[in-house]
């Protein structure tokens, strides 16, 4: 049973106080105990197609970027082959109700480069292997908010079975209490602003998934709630897990052609090192298919 607030264990440290007021008013035990959304990867047209609507929906809505006649929002890395854009469905309306990316570093970087490389690369020749959450985005209604926190899990699965260390995000100011004091996540940042958005101020932050389930413990074990917060990341299962952590890939070459060459010509105005890559990774082979369907429509 809940113990109110006044009843409280007199022991408990402030920062655990403020740790469970945060999410019994977010209504965040609720949300975990009780599925509310199923999660995947994008692995067909519709759902990436859905993930960018809203990504673009909710950067309008907040101002982050102009409007665009195609009305979807993505990014070049969204389109790594190792990386994942996972979604979360309400399984009352089946529409996508929150977003988010895991993008793996390789040779092309991560999207907070742009703003802390300095930083990043202290991290990448420290640490180990990197990944970086990009481009969230929710429905504002508390049940869309709390979403998030299944499609966080899934992409945690992903990340610690690539071998991933740490996990980077650069964070607009009004959430960092939120990321730190809920995900514990550490500032590693000072504030910057992003030079590809409309006033985005942001601060970096890392979270070690090395260390992460140890700190989860000593976060959340003393109370209810936080009980029913660690289970959900650390010790709950559900079907979907393996299927999707272990699908093989992320965008198909027709997919990402028709994001990058007919629904937006963004292709064109990537840096050279990304249409490269793009280029040999999805583009080459739908131009051999292309010639070798050609040669078999001749034969007799």
């Amino acid at each position: 049973m809940t113990v109110p607030f006044q009843q409280e264990i007199k022991d408990f440290s402030l920062e655990t106080k403020r740790r469970r007021r945060r999410m019994v008013l977010s209504r965040i035990p609720e949300c975990l105990s009780k599925k509310i959304v199923q999660t995947s990867f994008c692995y067909r047209k519709e759902d990436f197609e859905e993930a960018f609507s809203l990504l673009y929906k909710r950067y309008r809505q907040v101002g982050l970027i102009p409007e665009y006649s195609e009305k979807i929002f993505f990014t070049p890395y969204q389109a790594l082959p190792n990386s994942r854009v996972c979604i979360a469905r309400s399984l009352e309306t089946n529409r996508v109700t929150s977003t988010a990316t895991l993008v793996i570093d390789s040779p092309l970087g991560l999207p907070s480069d742009c703003l802390y490389k300095d930083i990043i690369d202290k991290l990448r020749k420290d640490r180990g292997l990197l990944a970086e959450f990009t481009c969230l985005a929710a429905e504002p209604d508390i049940f869309s908010r709390n979403g998030l926190f299944y499609v966080f899990r899934l992409l945690y699965k992903y990340a610690i079975k690539n071998g991933v260390t740490d996990i980077v995000i650069s964070i607009h100011p009004k959430h960092t209490a939120f990321y730190e004091l809920i995900l514990l996540f550490e500032r590693v940042g000072s504030l910057r602003y992003y030079p590809n958005l409309i006033d985005a101020p942001a601060y970096l932050e890392r979270l070690d998934l090395i260390e992460v389930r140890k700190k989860y413990e000593e976060a959340y074990l003393s109370f209810d709630e936080g009980k029913t917060f660690f289970d959900f990341f650390f010790e709950k299962k559900f079907p979907e897990d393996i299927v999707e952590i272990s699908r093989p890939k992320n965008m198909s070459p027709e997919i990402f052609k028709y994001f990058f060459l007919e629904k937006t010509k963004k292709f064109y105005s990537l840096e050279q090192d990304f249409q490269e890559f793009f280029t040999k990774e999805y583009l080459k082979n739908l131009l051999e298919e292309k010639r070798l369907k050609s040669l078999v429509s001749v034969l007799p």
